[in-house]
């Protein structure tokens, strides 16, 4: 069994994980920015090789709490 550890409050987390996905997306003429680019080859390589930042429920509410209030 995997012991997993929040990557924000560094609490074992007991039961599921969660991650998270950012990712820029194309604008009207179907193209991302070089920065988005580099972003989502970042985010797609970790992904693959297991390496995302993993999280436990109680700091996923707060992190979605603050991304809402901002709005």
């Amino acid at each position: 069994m995997i012991k997993r550890i929040c990557d924000r409050c560094n609490k074992e987390i007991k039961d599921n994980y969660w991650t998270i996905d950012i990712y820029q997306h194309e604008d009207n003429t179907g193209r991302v920015s070089t920065n988005g680019s580099i972003n989502n080859i970042e985010q797609n390589t970790n992904k693959r090789l297991n390496r995302q930042k993993e999280y436990c429920e109680e700091c996923i509410k707060d992190i979605k709490k603050t991304i809402e209030r901002c709005n």
